[in-house]
């Protein structure tokens, strides 16, 4: 297995099957930038592409990559087009993405990937395009509340489990070798399944987090109470509320669902502390405890 060269990320081996690859990234936020930083020990075995709206980021970029002004450029140029950009731009791009694609003159056949929260209105779209790229959806399970470029780094997918759409044998081998160049770790899923989960695990924290965030008091009282339980429950409030709504408004009828489940729970807690029974309410809670799963449980318990 051949070796990179030393850059900004450090130096990184490529799995044969993208040796040779020139691999585009659209979107220098901290998802992607985060992939640029981490291709970019990649070089020379693999040429590195990038583009984002802002421009001014070219000077920072062009340390781990080449900068590219414009899509046309990227698809044009790239083997491995990845769309790091929030969900509703990548569906509002695959058509444009197609239509660049059938102006190709490199022989290889476009594979087009995205890096977006839920993949059902991705997975979609691509669909509609199939004649022009093949496409595989990735997801990795890794990040921090800040974005931009700023908030990307090279190890963020380091150890982390990413997410990925099972495809052709051809295209299964090209997106496990992108995970391993990333750093993390591959796990299959059919992504009705992924998003049914995400609508929990990721959709919900971040609506308890703003509708929280919301209540929040002012004044030196209040920060003297402020404690560790409510900066964790509020820490995600800080996202980009344009990237949080595309997550959830892309995965509505998951996330409805969920949050009529959720409500149901906060009713039964209500309905406890009214009776005025802390026995009651005990119980309650631990009826929604033992709801968890065991390595859950068994976590807290170590602690």
């Amino acid at each position: 297995m051949p070796s990179a060269t030393v850059s900004g990320a450090g130096r990184q081996s490529v799995p044969r099957v993208l040796s040779g690859l020139a691999i585009g990234v659209l979107g220098a936020g901290q998802t992607g930038g985060s992939l640029i930083r981490r291709l970019g020990g990649c070089r020379p075995q693999v040429t590195v592409l990038a583009s984002d709206r802002d421009r001014g980021l070219a000077r920072v970029v062009k340390r781990h990559a080449r900068w590219r002004d414009s899509l046309h450029e990227l698809v044009r140029q790239s083997d491995v087009l990845v769309l790091a950009v929030p969900v509703h731009e990548v569906v509002r791009l695959l058509p444009r993405v197609a239509q660049l694609a059938a102006r190709r003159t490199r022989a290889r056949r476009l594979i087009v990937c995205d890096v977006s929260t839920i993949k059902g209105p991705v997975v979609a779209a691509a669909a509609r395009q199939r004649a022009a790229f093949d496409f595989v959806g990735l997801h990795p399970l890794a990040g921090v509340e800040r974005s931009g470029w700023r908030a990307s780094s090279a190890a963020m997918f380091a150890g982390k489990v990413v997410l990925y759409s099972p495809a052709a044998p051809a295209l299964d081998r090209v997106a496990r070798a992108m995970i391993r160049v990333m750093g993390g770790r591959p796990v299959p899923m059919a992504w009705d399944e992924h998003d049914r989960l995400v609508a929990t695990t990721i959709g919900l924290p971040h609506v308890l987090a703003y509708a929280a965030a919301g209540l929040a008091e002012q004044g030196a009282a209040a920060a003297a109470v402020t404690g560790g339980s409510w900066r964790s429950l509020t820490r995600v409030a800080v996202s980009s509320p344009a990237m949080v709504a595309g997550f959830l408004h892309g995965n509505a009828a998951h996330q409805l669902r969920l949050l009529r489940r959720f409500r149901a729970n906060l009713d039964r807690l209500g309905r406890a502390l009214r009776a005025g029974s802390r026995p009651a309410l005990e119980r309650q809670l631990e009826t929604l405890q033992q709801a968890a799963p065991a390595s859950r449980l068994l976590e807290k318990r170590r602690r």
